[in-house]
Order: C-alpha cells, then sequence, then structure tokens
C-alpha cells in the first residue's frame, strides 16, 4: 500500500529567499496554491491509496479538507526529517502502509506521469535530486523504514550514504518536472512559461507576475 507524505512548513518562514520579488503574504499565496497543485496530482494518481499532508501550519485544516487529503499534525519543534519520521510511522501502523512517497509541496509542475515513472521502476529507495543536484525532491521508500529520512543541507547525497549502509542500491532518475522546485526569484521567472492551467497559475496571474 502506498503512502504519500507532503510536507508544508509553517508559512510565515517559507520561501524567504523570495522576498526580493514577493511581498509576505504573496509568498504565503505561492506556497499554498503550490502545495495545492501538488496534492491534487497526488491524489488523483491511481496508485496512491493515501495523501498525508504533514503539516503544523494554521492553513493546513482547510487545505487538506479542500483537497480531500488527510492531515498529520507533527510534534512541535520537529524538524522536516523528524516530521517525515513521525508521519510515515503513522501511515505503517495505522494506515497498512507499505511504501512512502515523500513529495514536497514546490514542484508545481508535478504531473500523473512523473508518478508513473517512479513506480515503474522502484525497487527499496528510490530518488529524485533538484536542479543543483544537492537536495532531493522525491522520496520513495519500500519498506517505509528502509533508511532515515536526511533532509536538508545535502540531503540528496545523505539518502545515498544512508541507502549505502543500510545495504541498499538506491535508483536515482532524473526528471525535469521534479527536479525543478521553487526557491529564488530566477525559479520563478523560470516556472512562469512553463505551467499548465492550475492553482499555481492563477495565483502568478492574480499578482501580476504570469
Amino acid at each position: 500500500m502506498l503512502w504519500a507524505l507532503v510536507p508544508l512548513k509553517q508559512l510565515t518562514r517559507s520561501k524567504q529567499r523570495l522576498g526580493p520579488v514577493l511581498a509576505p503574504e504573496e509568498r504565503k499565496g505561492l506556497v499554498l496554491a503550490m502545495t495545492r497543485d501538488v496534492l491534487t496530482v497526488v491524489r488523483q494518481h491511481a496508485a496512491v491509496d493515501g495523501v498525508l499532508l504533514v503539516s503544523r501550519a494554521a492553513e493546513a485544516r482547510q487545505l487538506a479538507k479542500e483537497c480531500a487529503v488527510e492531515l498529520f499534525a507533527e510534534s512541535a519543534g520537529a524538524t522536516l526529517s523528524q516530521a517525515l519520521t513521525e508521519a510515515s510511522q503513522y501511515v505503517v501502523r495505522h494506515r497498512g502502509a507499505s511504501t512512502t512517497l515523500v513529495i514536497p509541496g514546490d514542484v508545481p509542475l508535478i504531473r500523473d506521469d512523473d508518478i508513473a515513472a517512479l513506480l515503474e521502476q522502484h525497487d527499496q529507495v528510490t530518488l529524485v535530486p533538484d536542479n543543483s543536484g544537492e537536495g532531493t525532491n522525491a522520496l520513495m521508500l519500500s519498506p517505509p523504514d528502509i533508511i532515515g529520512y536526511a533532509f536538508g543541507a545535502r540531503s540528496f547525497r545523505h539518502h545515498i550514504e544512508s541507502s549505502s549502509t543500510a545495504g541498499v542500491s538506491a535508483l536515482v532518475l532524473r526528471n525535469t518536472h521534479l527536479e525543478r522546485d521553487i526557491d529564488v526569484p530566477d525559479d520563478l521567472v523560470q516556472l512562469v512559461g512553463d505551467l499548465p492551467p492550475s492553482a499555481t497559475r492563477d495565483f502568478l496571474r492574480r499578482s501580476g507576475l504570469a
């Protein structure tokens, strides 16, 4: 049984590097729009049995309700890796998950085919790096505790090393949609022309950015 975990940070601290082009409320709106698009695509994929929005953000409950996904609030003060560990343990114990797929909320170019491509080749550990090759923009694990989460600086390398330590050969996939997260103004500029009809594109048009 496959469960997807989509983390959402506290919105007051999200995407601060976009500050030169977006005001705080605009950054908040962008993050919610991108996360909505990710949740929608993941929830609709036929092979995904359930989706967990992992967040303590005040806006998370309404977003989860509107996207018809389950909400999981991690422990106060938990890091991203700790929050995902708690969420993973929850879906294993209470939802029977045998595989987890972590997808960040800031990859609004995600398509149904991208998830299919991950599933087609997945065995035990499958990773998609970000554009820089340092971050991890998708991580699929079977079983969910086969390695620990190591999100943060250079997470891609840490996940590869954890797999090696566990005696597992990690599969690395490049994916042009999943690689493109939105962190700095240049990312946003490049995103505008590539977006299909989506909540993110609607938000950028309302904001005068697209």
